[in-house]
């Protein structure tokens, strides 16, 4: 026995029994809870050790600062409800460093005073603890060797074509591949669904057509039926597995190049029901009361690139409408923003801006700024057959590859945000969260960006492009029916014209023009820089365009 083992009273150390098994640990052979319970028990009572508290957890010790149970211990141990540790295994307690450097941390402070376990034996001195490290350095490897080898089975299967996932319409044979569910005609019903959404029919129309047709999902793993919702038929309607392109972790494959997957729709149709969805959201947006707001998702903060919220003052002699930011990670919404404010220092940012301003500038930048002619438009027209076909299928994967990083950080964001407010005690956990929250929003950032620029590259000669007449009328015109139209009329004419407009300062800072007018205003620009200067050069540099 060590000499620091000599000093200590095992029986008179308040021990607590931590029992964890993570519900979907792929270690199946881990003990049950009850199991790792029942063992150290009868360690305890072997050793005669006062075992004062049971705390059982169903979580995953791979992350650190997830665990409720398991963060409440540490207070409770800090305070001196306890002061040593029963359990199976040391990776019981800890799979991540963090969590293992602290309860080390807490065996140096000699807060915690003995770890007891019934497949390790932990001693207190300079050997027990390295010991202990290496037990939890295992641990973690072991975890994420197990994560990797998971991760590369997954990617495998899914490279043979093989995925979880449920789709309507279709069911996995006995090797995990995809065939059309002819069950009560479900893959019939699905893609007569896709063809009605096609033809123009709205998604409360086919949902009650479906659901009159008596379609539904049976749920292999309760066995209730899931009928047909105008949700999940949108979700439907922006999945590319049914023409054949399925998506997982940021990884496409082309089920047809894989086996004799049969698509359910071909890809001008997907391509077709995406424009649908794209004038779906061009809708002008009305809030639940009904009020309109034009230019909606359209400003942007120029210091952080999120969307502006737009929203009446709410003031009682004067309203007017205004675009604020609300990203609390932006400078406008920092602390030592605010308090300049209160201060009335003359560097204070704010962090909203009148809706006038922004129409105001609109309106001067239109003025005399378009006025097209036919060549100018028929020559881009031709411009864009050098985008081949080839070209377009690259970009599309591309956004799809984007999307799905999007889709995961968002997911990262909820994550690391939930962990957050449950860790305002620990300040170092916090500020590590915190550090990786901002870097989650700025790769969101950079991520929309690039969707954005792809889908500009995009442009669908047949779908997207205005037709002749609409292209002299706008561009001779827009300039009046932007001043003088309602907040209706204004929003339509904007968002065909503008991709984005970015706000600093009050002011507006910059701003993307849709296609055509981004590469005719450039082309026009090009040109008086070659030896003559015109007007609509200003469309160009926002500052001067005044």
């Amino acid at each position: 026995m060590y000499d620091d083992e000599k000093q200590i009273d095992f029986k008179s150390l308040k021990y607590v029994l931590y029992a964890r098994k993570s519900t979907d640990d792929p270690k199946r052979q881990v003990r049950s809870i009850s199991d790792q319970i029942d063992e150290c028990n009868e360690l305890a009572r072997r050793l005669g050790l006062n075992t004062i508290d049971i705390l059982r957890e169903e979580k995953s010790a791979k992350r650190p600062n997830i665990r409720p149970v398991f963060s409440q211990m540490i207070k409770d141990i800090k305070n001196g409800k306890y002061n040593a540790v029963l359990a199976w295994n040391p990776d019981r307690l800890a799979r991540n460093m963090l969590e293992a450097g602290l309860l080390i941390d807490l065996a140096d402070s000699k807060i915690i005073k003995d770890f007891k376990f019934v497949t390790h034996i932990y001693s207190s001195d300079a050997n027990g603890k390295m010991l202990l490290g290496m037990a939890f350095v295992l641990s973690k490897q072991y975890s994420d060797k197990l994560s990797q080898d998971v991760t590369r089975g997954v990617r495998k299967k899914f490279e043979e074509g093989k995925a979880p996932t449920f789709k309507h319409g279709y069911v996995r044979d006995g090797h995990g591949l995809y065939q059309p569910d002819e069950e009560k005609d479900r893959f019939a019903l699905i893609q007569s669904a896709w063809y009605m959404r096609a033809d123009g029919k709205s998604l409360e129309e086919i949902n009650k057509d479906l659901n009159n047709k008596g379609y539904y999902r049976l749920v292999e793993s309760t066995k209730k039926k899931q009928y047909m919702s105008t949700q999940k038929l949108s979700n439907i309607f922006k999945d590319s597995f049914y023409y054949g392109n399925i998506t997982q972790a940021g990884q496409t494959v082309y089920l047809p190049d894989v086996y004799d997957f049969e698509c359910m729709i071909d890809r001008e149709t997907f391509d077709k029901i995406q424009g649908l969805g794209i004038v779906d959201r061009k809708t002008p947006y009305k809030s639940k009361l009904g009020t309109f707001y034009p230019l909606k998702q359209m400003i942007k903060c120029d210091y952080c690139g999120s969307n502006m919220v737009v929203a009446p003052s709410s003031g009682h002699l004067e309203r007017y409408l205004y675009y604020r930011c609300d990203n609390p990670l932006c400078i406008k919404n920092s602390a030592e923003n605010r308090a300049k404010k209160r201060v009335k220092n003359s560097t204070y940012i704010k962090a909203s801006v009148r809706a006038k301003v922004i129409f105001d500038f609109i309106y001067d930048l239109l003025k005399e700024g378009l006025n097209f002619t036919e060549k100018e438009y028929r020559e881009y027209k031709e411009g864009l057959g050098t985008l081949g076909d080839d070209e377009r299928q690259k970009i599309r994967s591309e956004i799809e590859h984007f999307e799905a990083l999007r889709r995961n950080n968002a997911k990262e964001i909820k994550r690391i945000g939930l962990a957050l407010g449950k860790l305002t005690e620990n300040k170092d956990a916090y500020e590590i969260n915190e550090e990786a929250l901002k870097e989650c929003k700025n790769k969101q950032i950079e991520t929309d960006t690039k969707i954005a620029t792809l889908r500009e590259k995009l442009t669908d000669k047949d779908e997207d492009e205005l037709s002749l007449e609409e292209f002299l009328n706008l561009s001779k015109n827009a300039s009046k029916t932007v001043k003088s139209g309602d907040a209706i009329a204004k929003d339509t004419i904007c968002r065909i014209i503008f991709l984005n407009l970015s706000i600093r300062d009050e002011k507006v800072a910059s701003y993307r023009l849709k296609e055509p007018f981004a590469t005719l205003l450039k082309n026009r620009s090009s040109q008086s820089c070659r030896g003559y200067w015109i007007r609509t050069s200003n469309l160009t540099h926002p500052i001067r365009a005044r």
